[in-house]
């Protein structure tokens, strides 16, 4: 695939020695068991799944996101290898791919309540330096990981490699429908990730880059010795927690409250259903929970969900609340970056990370809330559209900001 990636002249491959405490040299770390504590271990390989393609138009969003097509950046596009080794670039070879695949894609038929996902992004990174060499590597192991696992059962798939992260990855959408007749739909469990993942681990340490693929083990929570007392029991902690639950809620209906509300109310809900849920599995998996204490505890969760059900949900003055929210964050986060580029410019230094970093964060959040909880919301279309026109609008300039100012800050 010597098209998907730029060639550059530095392999950064040479392993530099570096000097010790009392002035020896010593190599620098190459992987393998080496007993001494300072040793690094080797990375993780990460094989992460970005997002499932419930309709084809998703499909052809997902495939043109990977070769950039349709990039308003008009950053150079990116090629992309299908299973059987041939390349694809640009706007009409990469339509070839959607039509090839559509014939497979089912409907969401009337009364089911799960959707149909015709197609799954999946990311494939090793932690190393970005540079041609190891862009290469990471492309050779991901090929054989992918035709291992996902080509061999007749999964059509396309791969394609960016060059604007921090670590060489490549991208793949698989079609979840086999050519191959006896074949079920691609189903991505976690112990199916784990093996790809150490394919992947296996691979690159093939290609040199030793990486390795490994659970990473449970933390038992433990009560601190300086605690007084014996441990709340698990009626004791639903009634805390409720209690809590309870003290947001009054803020929360407070703020919501004044004249022009700032609330992020999704955000606020998606948590305190979280909070409920997991209070609830807790309760469940408590064996020591028995009689009345159990029927008690899940009373008590019931009680506080059947509250906030009468107090109802106004979708739309909601997002109204919650779009000043992004609205006041926005605005804050311009007036302190606009200090920070003056004071730089004025004392002749590089701006600081910290209004640069906020961006980060508030750019990340408002292409969740447009990208999907907006869609998920019950409200009407032309609403929608026009928060999301009007934020879309914004999301871009953070993001071209962000993207220039990080630029020159590295």
């Amino acid at each position: 695939m010597s098209s998907g990636f730029k060639p550059e002249d530095d392999e950064y491959g040479s392993g530099r020695a570096r000097r010790g405490k009392a002035g020896s040299l010593r190599p620098a770390y190459r992987g393998g068991t080496s007993s001494s504590k300072t040793s690094t271990p080797p990375p993780q390989a990460i094989v992460k799944v970005a997002g499932w393609a419930p309709t084809p138009a998703s499909v052809k969003r997902m495939l043109d996101y990977v070769a950039r097509v349709e990039d308003k950046e008009e950053r150079e596009l990116v090629a992309l290898e299908t299973e059987d080794g041939v390349l694809r670039k640009g706007r009409d070879e990469v339509d070839e791919i959607i039509e090839e695949w559509k014939p497979d894609f089912e409907r969401k038929s009337k009364g089911r309540s799960n959707q149909t996902r015709h197609a799954v992004h999946l990311v494939l990174s090793a932690k190393a330096e970005l540079s041609a060499r190891n862009v290469a590597r990471t492309v050779a192991a991901a090929r054989r990981v992918l035709e291992k696992h996902v080509g061999e059962a007749g999964y059509p798939y396309a791969l394609g490699v960016h060059q604007d992260g921090k670590n060489p990855h490549v991208h793949a959408v698989i079609k979840t429908v086999s050519r191959e007749k006896d074949v079920p739909k691609l189903r991505l469990t976690p112990a199916r990730l784990l093996e790809m993942r150490k394919s992947l681990a296996e691979e690159l340490t093939r290609e040199g880059l030793e990486h390795v693929a490994s659970r990473m083990p449970r933390r038992e929570k433990t009560r601190r010795a300086n605690m007084k007392g014996e441990a709340p029991n698990t009626l004791q902690k639903v009634e805390a927690v409720l209690k809590k639950l309870r003290k947001e809620q009054r803020q929360f209906e407070r703020a919501l409250g004044r004249k022009e509300p700032k609330v992020n109310t999704i955000q606020f809900r998606q948590q305190q259903g979280k909070a409920l849920d997991t209070l609830r599995a807790q309760a469940k998996d408590d064996t020591a929970l028995t009689g009345k204490d159990r029927q008690e505890a899940f009373n008590l969760i019931r009680g506080f969900r059947r509250e906030i059900e009468k107090k109802g949900v106004n979708p739309e003055f909601e997002m109204k609340a919650t779009v000043n929210h992004f609205q006041s964050r926005i605005a804050d986060w311009k007036k302190e970056l606009g200090k920070d580029m003056a004071i730089a410019h004025t004392v002749g230094r590089k701006p600081s990370l910290k209004a640069l970093k906020k961006g980060e964060a508030l750019q990340r959040d408002i292409h969740q809330f447009i990208g999907s909880d907006l869609r998920q919301q019950d409200i009407p279309v032309e609403t929608k559209k026009a928060i999301y026109a009007q934020l879309r609008k914004e999301f871009l300039e953070i993001k071209k900001t962000n993207e220039r100012w990080m630029g020159r800050e590295r």
